[in-house]
């Protein structure tokens, strides 16, 4: 009996705990443009798309964190605009989440600001790069993803919110990203020139917040 009671004590304390941690997540799909990087001078940069998704934990009403993942093309042109250089960043990042409408006390129940901000992990793949060099020099020796520019990103940026439901918003987000230790050009196929130096891009998308 002891044994039984203890069982469902267990489930019981579990389940609410469970509970109480599924209720402070919510999750965010954000579509939208990716604006700068850097090219040396002999090709042009235009926007590309950007995508990102991630997954948030609300500490209480005005703070939380979330991990998220993000994606960036690049499409670099020569000066006849003729031959392209294409890239694709990809970024993980870990951030701090402040709900300044509330903070500050002019949030309501339709609309919403918060500030993220935190670091991470970017990295960017030039596929014809990576080829040519494969076909005229050889395998790869570099350490973290073989043949790509690996780099630290911080990352601040704005969330205006309006929510639909208690449950879901629609998002604007606009977003500096600054690369630091990056080492190339985007347009690396073209010059593959070492390039040391604080990088940076903008990211301004919109999208949907879901909580569960």
């Amino acid at each position: 009996m002891k044994k039984l009671v203890l069982f469902a004590f267990t489930a019981v304390s579990m389940g609410t705990f469970a509970q109480s941690i599924t209720e402070n997540l919510y999750f965010d799909l954000n579509l939208g443009t990716r604006i700068g990087g850097t090219t040396s001078d002999s090709s042009s940069l235009g926007a590309g798309l950007h995508i990102e998704g991630g997954v948030g934990y609300e500490l209480n009403e005005l703070y939380a964190i979330k991990g998220d993942l993000g994606f960036d093309t690049y499409n670099a042109k020569d000066a006849a605009g003729t031959t392209e250089d294409k890239s694709l960043g990809i970024r993980g990042s870990l951030q701090g989440v402040v709900n300044v409408s509330d903070l500050a006390g002019f949030g309501t129940e339709t609309f919403g600001l918060k500030f993220h901000g935190g670091f991470g992990f970017y990295t960017i793949s030039n596929p014809s790069f990576k080829d040519n060099y494969k076909t005229n020099v050889g395998e790869f020796s570099d350490p973290g993803f073989k043949g790509n520019d690996d780099m630290i990103n911080f990352i601040f940026g704005l969330n205006p919110q309006y929510h639909l439901t208690e449950q879901l918003s629609v998002n604007a987000d606009l977003s500096l990203v600054l690369l630091a230790s990056q080492s190339n050009y985007l347009d690396r196929s073209a010059n593959n020139t070492v390039n040391k130096g604080m990088g940076n891009l903008f990211n301004a998308s919109v999208g949907i917040s879901f909580k569960l």
